[in-house]
């Protein structure tokens, strides 16, 4: 990726929009383009490098951002990506931002052809734009007029947008994705002058409506690609609205496509619901075409939307075609808003709003790293700066001794994947004069470089034997020499002698540290977690107070005391997705996403469930958690890092909070509860009172009639799976079936909060 690169388009896009003159040699869009190689590159089929695709989207996004208001006009917190002048009117300079963006689509017009190894992203993206400004124009009513009030720069972007869909149409036939040929042909069809097609040329193959007609048919037969560059149930409903789009608007186009639908029907790739709707279709057809007088029968409105998205079906999500796509729009998107919307530094808020509690940041406890008999007592704590990835270690010093300590070094190591800025094996800091009782501070940088437990080691050297040297004795005639050389000469030396070295207690780096949290919706992040390949899992135990009423049904609303075990997650650099309570029984479960220093992902599900104590009756007491970690990642060596010592994992997230539970005593407990459950079960059964006794005779016989009527039933059922053949059903484990229900509980859940929140704005 060239990611330095987007700042030129969004330059030059901005340079076009703030004066509606020609711009500066070197500024303007097609600039951009004048470089042999990018020239060549945009303009081939296939391409090695995503510069091209990222050089389009960067410009599309830019002139998206262009249209929006400026973030000072707004006045509700919830931002709207409406694209147009429709978002804030239509007053003066609302549609200064077209031009640029009619440029941009001018130059851009070579991506529809190109083959992206079913790659959509760039090209929907160009493909949003023109119909937006096909929308804003109204290019379906054809060049306005200077009498209608159009002005004269309207009338000329007008033409010029005409002329390009005119360029479109012919380009039609050099499409080599069969889903951008679906995608195009409706965003001509919904937007064309029909009206202004010469009715002379009705018999010529070069005529628009004979090139759309033809691609129609060409997409409706079209059954041989692959599903990497097709989407046959989408591009089938594409063509087909536009089918009904064409024949509602033009005569000519209804006589030529009922022929054409006829034949899609009964081709054996047309299943039922494609033969139901062209059924319909053909009937709007007809009536329209018995109602010629009626110029608003079967014609709808344009709404500007863009219908189509990169986006695939789910089979096809974990394509590497898909998984490029969004790596692409995630930095086109993160590019946009380091360049257009950034965020406000410290300064500018403190400056803007004053000194709040919430821009207030509480330092993290220091912890003790020295003995309690060491003359210097050390303490610590590190601060972490997730955009440029470097932790810094804060120590402070303190000379426990009533005497001063002439000379004391401060030496620290490093371990895992630190590394100091400089390249250096250890830092050391050397102390002089430390006075009793005054702490001294200092700090050391390092660098990250992977996704490794790590940790700094600190060394205290105490030299107690410094400055004990004793002037030395010369003789002789110093006349001759110079004075520099005789002042060190009569100076006494000190003499460092052999240090006390006090080792601390190593400064461990928690994994979370390396973390930053990734926001993303839980559609996307249930989406995304199957196809993530890496996986780890390990179970943890926590006590909380209280009775399980008190823990239910009692806290209705605000916390739940179970979840005290968990509450430091708050504090970590996770993004909390959902999450579902179930308050009858006390269980839960929380989803959380996070990506590392270095761009990888994780995805973190949290399962718990009480346990109830033995010696009460059932729902009281339920004072022990049992917590299912599941961590999911895009790369190995992030779930191997974590597996290493899970304990330690556990203590990073809940700051100690958790025991790990071994796996063998995971199982051990299940057995034991339900050996303890069919116990209670076998009493129960023991104390039913029986049935009125009956001869042993008649009980014989009972028992082999229930025999004979179950082995009935057994054959019949396997005479019936037998006749049905093959099927394709599964039977879920009971896990399997919990986890797809607390799946469905989260999302509904996150859809009520959603329609709480629209309700109060």
């Amino acid at each position: 990726m060239h990611l330095p690169n987007c700042s030129v388009c969004i330059s030059s896009c901005k340079r076009e929009c703030s004066s509606r003159s020609k711009p500066l040699v070197g500024t303007d869009i097609a600039s951009l383009f004048e470089d042999a190689r990018i020239k060549d590159d945009l303009h081939s089929i296939t391409s090695k490098s995503l510069f091209r695709e990222e050089l389009v989207a960067m410009l599309v996004e830019s002139c998206f951002q262009l249209s929006l208001p400026l973030p000072a006009q707004r006045s509700s917190g919830m931002e709207s990506r409406v694209i147009g002048a429709l978002a804030y009117g239509t007053g003066y300079g609302a549609l200064n931002w077209t031009e640029p963006a009619l440029e941009v689509v001018e130059v851009c017009r070579p991506c529809i052809k190109w083959d992206c190894d079913g790659r959509t992203y760039a090209i929907d993206c160009y493909l949003k734009l023109l119909v937006r400004l096909c929308y804003i124009y109204d290019t379906r009513g054809g060049v306005k007029r200077v009498k209608d009030g159009a002005s004269q720069d309207q009338i000329l972007n007008e033409t010029r947008l005409q002329n390009l869909q005119r360029e479109l149409v012919r380009d039609l036939r050099e499409v080599h994705t069969p889903r951008i040929s679906g995608r195009l042909l409706w965003a001509i069809s919904e937007h064309i002058n029909l009206e202004g097609l010469d009715p002379l040329l009705a018999d010529d193959p070069d005529d628009p409506l004979n090139i759309i007609l033809t691609n129609i048919r060409k997409v409706l037969c079209n059954i041989d690609s692959s599903p990497s560059t097709t989407n046959r149930l989408q591009d089938v409903q594409a063509v087909l609205l536009c089918a009904q789009l064409l024949g509602s608007r033009n005569p000519r186009a209804g006589q030529l496509l009922p022929k054409e639908l006829e034949e899609f029907r009964s081709h054996p790739s047309a299943d039922s619901v494609n033969k139901h709707q062209c059924r319909l279709i053909l009937q709007r057809i007809k009536y329209v075409s018995s109602h010629s007088d009626d110029k608003w029968a079967g014609v709808s409105d344009t709404r500007g939307d863009y219908p189509f998205s990169h986006h695939k079906l789910t089979v096809q999500f974990y394509d590497a075609s898909a998984a490029q796509d969004r790596k692409l729009e995630g930095l086109i998107h993160k590019a946009i808003l380091e360049l257009w919307r950034p965020d406000p530094s410290e300064l500018t808020q403190l400056l803007a709003k004053g000194i709040g509690l919430n821009l207030i940041k509480v330092t993290p406890s220091a912890i003790t790293l020295t003995g309690s008999s060491d003359p210097c007592y050390v303490e610590g704590y590190h601060l972490t700066d997730p955009n440029d990835g470097r932790i810094t270690l804060h120590l402070k010093v303190l000379n426990l001794t009533e005497i001063e300590l002439t000379r004391v070094d401060i030496r620290v190591g490093l371990s895992g994947g630190l590394y100091f800025m400089d390249g250096s094996p250890q830092a050391v800091r050397q102390l002089h004069d430390v006075v009793s009782q005054e702490p001294v501070r200092c700090s050391v940088t390092v660098g990250v470089s992977h996704f490794e437990r790590c940790a700094l080691w600190v060394q205290v050297l105490y030299y107690p034997f410094h400055g004990s040297g004793a002037p030395e004795d010369y003789e002789g005639d110093y006349s001759d020499e110079d004075p520099q050389i005789m002042r060190q000469r009569r100076c006494p030396r000190p003499e460092l002698g052999d240090p006390v070295i006090f080792r601390c207690l190593p400064y461990k780096i928690p994994l979370t540290e390396l973390l930053v949290p990734h926001k993303i919706s839980p559609v996307e992040y249930f989406r995304l977690w199957p196809s993530l390949p890496a996986i780890v899992e390990c179970t943890g135990t926590y006590t909380y107070e209280g009775s399980g009423f008190k823990a239910t049904a009692a806290q209705q609303y605000g916390e739940s005391p179970f979840l005290s075990g968990l509450k430091s997650l708050s504090s970590k650099p996770f993004h909390k997705v959902c999450s579902h309570l179930i308050r009858t029984v006390a269980g839960f479960q929380l989803c959380y996403a996070a990506k590392t220093l270095f761009g990888g992902f994780l995805g973190m599900m949290i399962f718990g469930a009480s346990e109830v104590s033995r010696n009460v009756d059932l729902g009281d007491e339920t004072t022990t958690m049992i917590c299912k970690f599941v961590v999911r990642a895009s790369d190995a060596s992030i779930t191997k890092e974590i597996g290493s010592d899970l304990q330690a994992w556990m203590d990073d997230l809940t700051d100690g909070t958790i025991a790990y539970m071994p796996e063998d005593e995971v199982k051990e407990a299940a057995a034991e509860r339900l050996r303890i459950s069919m116990e209670r079960i076998a009493l129960l059964k023991a104390a039913r009172p029986r049935k009125k006794s009956s001869t042993s005779d008649d009980d014989e016989e009972e028992k082999e009639e229930d025999e004979k009527k179950k082995d009935k039933e057994h054959k019949d059922y396997e005479e019936d799976e037998k006749g049905k053949g093959p099927s394709t059903l599964f039977k879920l484990t009971a896990e399997e079936v919990e986890h797809r229900a607390l799946q469905a509980a989260v999302l509904q859940e996150w859809h009520m909060l959603c329609k709480d929140r629209r309700k109060l704005n």
